[in-house]
């Protein structure tokens, strides 16, 4: 079973609607703090989702998103790397949600556009329903900042192994 386009588009209305209010609520409790990390990731994924419905950097809509979805992730990676930001919980479930993102929209557009399948199998219910739960799991994540998957502490040992295997100088 799929999502059809009527209840697609109001799914994604709420989703965009979700982004916008974990930025509000992060830049509303992170005003007095002197850490605005998940004000500016909140920041990039509010501007990334409305600007995605609003620009169209492709004539094919899954294309758009996952051009979308790859300069978001590039824009944080920027951030990171220029604002010299500390990585934190919230920044792992973003990361990882639009790369799984971009590598549904991928296959979906392969399988539509490129392949012309016109005939719904289990890649489309897959794609329907884990975009949204992927979506949903990141605005969790910007609300709490909470390593509920054990995402980030994965990503920490496996940190942690690579510069301990470095050569010291």
């Amino acid at each position: 079973m799929y999502i059809s386009d009527v209840v697609g588009s109001l799914i994604g209305a709420f989703i965009e609607w979700g982004f916008l209010m974990a930025f509000l609520f992060n830049l509303v409790t992170h005003i007095n703090k002197p850490d605005k990390r998940l004000v500016v990731l909140s920041l990039i994924m509010m501007l990334s989702y409305f600007l995605s419905g609003v620009l169209n950097l492709s004539s094919n809509i899954y294309l758009n998103w996952f051009y979308f979805d790859v300069i978001t992730i590039a824009a944080i990676f920027i951030w990171i790397y220029c604002g010299r930001a500390d990585s934190f919980c919230a920044i792992y479930y973003i990361v990882v949600g639009l790369f799984l993102n971009s590598l549904l929209m991928l296959s979906i557009f392969v399988d539509i556009v490129l392949v012309e399948n016109r005939t719904p199998w289990i890649l489309w219910s897959i794609y329907s329903f884990g975009v949204n739960i992927i979506d949903l799991m990141m605005i969790v994540a910007l609300l709490t900042n909470k390593d509920f998957f054990k995402f980030a502490a994965v990503a920490k040992r496996f940190s942690s192994k690579a510069t301990r295997r470095l050569p010291s100088a």
